[in-house]
């Protein structure tokens, strides 16, 4: 066998013993229960008809809140209820496709195996995003990376193979991005990323008017048509009568600072231990990255630092989030490192294939007995959180379904006081999905206290309440 067949079946060999890896640090996921953004989710697309639903995720632009999560949700729980094992098993073969499609994207930019299975490691597995591997609130940001990534690296494999994309081929690369917006806002930075590459890889002959005009019809028709979809995405958000803008934590304060600090608040979680990093500091690393790109020439560098400034766009003027929010734009560092790496690497050895290959074992092996402990300990960390955040759920509906085993269609159900003390709806969400009836009515005393309301709780077929740590029935018809 030669050498370079030698190298590719051990690259894959690697890459195999990395998903190993990543699904044993994330194996705990097949064991989590709902937590409480999972039941509000659930419900708000249960509540509401199949055919709002479809329309939705044809309609993209439509304010209602991403329909392709709803699609998720409501498909596996008509097929088996309120059970979590099917709605995590769908989890994990989505974020094992997601897992290949950063060694694709990686592998079509940079063209390196090793930088591939460099950043497969540093972040297909990174404990930054653990909350989509232990908490299925964060479907959205798997599936968007799905739809996202996977219509990019369609792209570039036909603009690879040296042809132009027909109409069919940009239609289902269309499609797909539509799903990418119905499933989180994020996406809509899609067309800056295949715009960029356009640029870098294949740019105007000049800047004149008529021949950008004939690059756009081209080489730009798919970013300038994503780009109006991405406009009329963005206004029906804003202006559609389910606008996000209404809730607090999504209205955005536009700023240059808010936007410099997004990018280094994202960046910190990307990173392997707790650590900041000013404003100044990241302005500073963007800026000598831009530079050494400029320095070595590298498109796939250019191409990176263009992505990192555009992809947080979405996410950098509201209040920050998880490193989970930040999974699709985290692919241009991943891509940048990759590059970085591979390219430092082959200037370094030269033609002495033996060294290159020496090195790049010796790096990635210091990583691995580096990083993986840490990478370990901080997901089991993050999986034991979620299992007590979630595991009050599970105790709520055993006690409950054996106070209620079966109750009566249309039954009215009264909850003197909330389970701990909280001040939610979660309980109200959890018992009409556990029974799987849309018209039972559930009421907590303590919205009716709130309006000064008197209730009478004999008017109720089943009256609850919490007292000691528990529920207990009350009464009952």
């Amino acid at each position: 066998m030669r050498a370079s067949k030698w190298h590719t079946v051990a690259a894959m060999a690697a890459g195999v013993c990395l998903y190993a890896w990543f699904l044993y640090v994330t194996r705990a996921g097949l064991a989590c229960w709902f937590d409480g953004d999972d039941l509000m989710n659930l419900h708000y697309y249960w509540s509401r008809p199949w055919s709002a639903l479809l329309q939705a995720n044809l309609a993209f632009w439509s304010s209602y809140y991403r329909p392709a999560g709803g699609l998720f949700y409501r498909t596996i729980y008509a097929l088996w209820g309120l059970h979590p094992l099917p709605f995590r098993v769908a989890a994990m073969v989505l974020l094992s496709v997601n897992y290949a499609l950063l060694a694709v994207v990686v592998w079509q930019l940079t063209r390196s195996r090793w930088g591939a299975l460099i950043v497969l490691f540093l972040f297909g597995s990174n404990p930054a995003f653990a909350w989509a591997y232990f908490d299925g609130g964060n479907i959205y940001d798997i599936l968007a990376y799905t739809f996202f990534w996977g219509a990019f690296a369609l792209y570039v494999r036909h603009r690879q193979a040296g042809r132009q994309i027909g109409w069919g081929g940009l239609a289902l690369i269309f499609c797909m991005f539509a799903a990418a917006l119905d499933s989180k806002e994020i996406s809509v930075s899609l067309p800056a990323a295949v715009g960029l590459y356009e640029l870098v890889w294949q740019p105007p002959a000049s800047w004149k008017p008529a021949e950008l005009w004939r690059w756009i019809w081209h080489e730009g028709l798919f970013a300038a048509v994503g780009a109006l979809a991405g406009i009329a995405f963005i206004a029906g958000k804003r202006y559609g009568p389910d606008s996000l803008w209404l809730v607090t934590s999504y209205t955005p304060h536009y700023s240059v600072a808010a936007y410099v600090q997004s990018l280094a608040h994202y960046l910190c979680a990307l990173i392997y231990k707790p650590v900041t990093i000013s404003a100044w500091q990241i302005t500073g690393i963007l800026a000598v990255m831009l530079g050494v790109a400029a320095i070595a020439r590298r498109r796939c560098l250019l191409w990176s630092v263009g992505f990192i400034a555009v992809g947080v766009l979405p996410l950098a003027f509201i209040a920050g989030r998880s490193g989970t929010a930040y999974m699709v734009p985290s692919v241009g560092w991943a891509v940048y490192i990759a590059d970085l790496s591979a390219w430092l690497l082959a200037s370094l050895t030269g033609t002495r294939v033996w060294l290159r290959r020496a090195v790049q074992a010796l790096v990635f092996t210091v990583l691995v007995i580096k990083l993986a402990p840490w990478q370990r300990r901080w997901n089991d960390m993050q999986a034991h959180s979620a299992e007590e955040s979630q595991g009050r759920f599970r105790y709520y509906i055993e006690q409950i379904h054996a106070l209620i085993p079966a109750p009566r269609e249309g039954a009215r159900i009264l909850l003197l006081s909330d389970a701990d003390g909280r001040d939610d709806y979660d309980v109200f969400f959890l018992m009409r999905l556990y029974y799987g009836d849309s018209t039972l009515k559930v009421e907590r005393m303590t919205v009716w206290r709130n309006q000064y309301v008197h209730i009478d709780p004999t008017g109720y077929d089943y009256v609850l309440d919490w007292r000691q740590n528990r529920f207990v029935l009350v009464r009952y018809k």
